[in-house]
C-alpha cells in the first residue's frame, strides 16, 4: 500500500484544493432601516433565508416587508420569493408580489417582479404591472413607484377599467363581467393615496350601456381622481354612438363614475341622426339614460330651426322636450311659431317632430297670394305682391 500511494504521488501532479464558503442557512430574516429621526424607514422578514457572504447576497421565502411614513405603517408587501443584494440595497421580489396602501380603502399594486431600491423610495416594474383599488384597475407594460412620494408611472399602453357596480370590500373584480368604462391612454401617472390621475393622451376608450351598446369615446388628456370617482375629459373631447347614430363634440367634460353623469359647462354641438343639436352646457345622465341641455339649446333639421331656454332628450323612445322662450322657424310660409314648451319625437327618419299638447301657441306664417306660382316657376312670369304675415 505504501508504495501504491508513492507511485501515485509520483505519477500526478498535486494541486491545493480551493475552498468553497457553503451559504449559511438561517431559520428567519429580519432587516431593519430607521429614517435620520430614529423612527423606523422599512423592515423585511422571511420565515427561511440562505446568506452568501462572499456575494453579500441572501435569498429569502415568502418575504414580508412594511415600509413607514413618518414612523407609522404605509406599505405592506409580500411576495413568493426575494433576493437582497448588498445587505438591502437592492431587493428583488418574485412570484405574486403585491404591494398594498394601508387603511379603511386599501389599494393594491401587484406585479409578476419588483426590484425595490429603498435608498431612491423606488420600486421598479418590468413584468405585467397593474393596481386596483374598489372600483378600478390600472395597468401597463411597466411601471415606476416612487413610494413615499405617493407616485405610481404607468408607461408602455396604460388601460384603466372601471366597474360602477364593485361592491365595497370586493377583493377582485371576478364575477363582474366587462368593465363598464375602458380607456386607454399614452402614460399616466396616479397617485394611490390621494386618487389623482393624469394621464396624456390621446385617450381611446369605450363605454357599456346596461343592455351591451355603447359608446366610443376620444380626447385629448384624460385627468380627474379615482377616489372621488371623477374623471376630465380635456378637449376636443367626442363621443360616438353608432347605434344611435349620435356623435358628440364638445369642450372639457367632467365624468363623475358614482353618478354616471357626463357634464360640461362649454358650448357644444351633436348630431342625432339627421339631427343637429346645440347648446351652451350639457349634461348626460347615463343610468336614466338622457341627455339635458340646460342653456341655450338650438335644434336644427331640414327645414326648420328651433331655440329654447333648455331641452330634455331621453334616448331610449326618442322623446325631446323644449322648454322655456321656445321658438321653432320652418322655411314652409316662413312660420315662427311661439310657445313656453314643446314636445317632439324623433321618428324612424330621424327628423324631430313638435307638438304642444295642452299649451298655448302663437303661429306666425307669410302666404302667398292667390294665383301666385310656386317656388321654382319661370322667371319671366309677373311678380305678385307678398301677403301680409298670419298669426294665430
Amino acid at each position: 500500500m505504501p508504495g501504491c500511494l508513492g507511485l501515485l504521488a509520483g505519477c500526478e501532479s498535486i494541486t491545493p484544493k480551493q475552498e468553497t464558503t457553503e451559504p449559511f442557512l438561517f431559520r428567519s430574516l429580519d432587516l431593519r432601516q430607521q429614517d435620520p429621526q430614529g423612527r423606523p424607514a422599512w423592515s423585511l422578514t422571511s420565515p427561511e433565508a440562505r446568506y452568501d457572504i462572499a456575494k453579500r447576497l441572501a435569498k429569502a421565502r415568502q418575504p414580508r416587508g412594511l415600509i413607514y411614513r413618518n414612523g407609522q405603517p404605509q406599505y405592506d408587501i409580500r411576495a413568493n420569493g426575494g433576493t437582497v443584494l448588498n445587505n438591502g440595497e437592492v431587493i428583488q421580489l418574485e412570484g405574486a408580489v403585491v404591494v398594498t396602501l394601508l387603511g379603511p380603502d386599501p389599494v393594491e399594486i401587484h406585479a409578476d417582479q419588483l426590484r425595490w431600491i429603498p435608498r431612491q423610495d423606488l420600486m421598479e416594474i418590468d413584468r405585467r404591472p397593474w393596481a386596483r383599488d374598489q372600483r378600478s384597475r390600472l395597468s401597463a407594460e411597466s411601471a415606476r413607484f416612487y413610494v413615499l412620494q405617493d407616485r405610481l408611472e404607468l408607461r408602455g399602453n396604460p388601460e384603466l377599467r372601471q366597474w360602477t357596480s364593485a361592491a365595497k370590500g370586493r377583493s377582485n373584480f371576478d364575477g363582474l363581467g366587462p368593465a363598464d368604462l375602458v380607456l386607454k391612454t399614452t402614460s399616466a401617472t396616479w397617485h394611490p393615496r390621494t386618487g389623482v390621475l393624469v394621464a396624456t393622451g390621446p385617450v381611446q376608450g369605450t363605454h357599456r350601456q346596461n343592455q351591451g351598446s355603447g359608446q366610443t369615446l376620444r380626447a385629448r388628456s384624460l385627468g380627474g381622481n379615482l377616489r372621488q370617482q371623477r374623471l376630465v375629459l380635456e378637449a376636443p373631447v367626442q363621443v360616438i354612438d353608432a347605434s344611435r347614430k349620435a356623435v358628440l363634440e364638445a369642450q372639457g367634460t367632467v365624468w363623475d363614475l358614482a353618478a354616471r353623469r357626463l357634464s360640461s359647462d362649454e358650448p357644444f354641438k351633436a348630431r342625432i341622426d339627421r339631427l343637429q343639436v346645440r347648446g351652451d352646457r350639457l349634461s348626460i345622465d347615463l343610468a336614466n339614460e338622457t341627455v339635458a341641455i340646460p342653456q341655450a339649446c338650438q335644434l336644427v333639421q331640414p327645414g326648420e330651426q328651433l331655440q329654447a331656454n333648455q331641452c330634455l332628450w331621453h334616448w331610449p323612445n326618442g322623446q325631446i322636450r323644449a322648454m322655456g322662450k321656445v321658438v321653432v322657424r320652418r322655411q314652409a310660409n316662413q312660420q315662427i311659431t311661439r310657445a313656453e314648451q314643446l314636445q317632439g319625437q324623433i321618428g324612424s327618419n330621424g327628423l324631430a317632430l313638435f307638438s304642444s299638447p295642452g299649451t298655448r301657441v302663437q303661429s306666425q306664417l307669410n302666404l302667398p297670394p292667390p294665383g301666385s306660382k310656386p317656388p321654382g316657376a319661370s322667371k319671366a312670369s309677373r311678380p305678385r305682391p307678398v301677403a301680409p304675415p298670419v298669426m294665430f
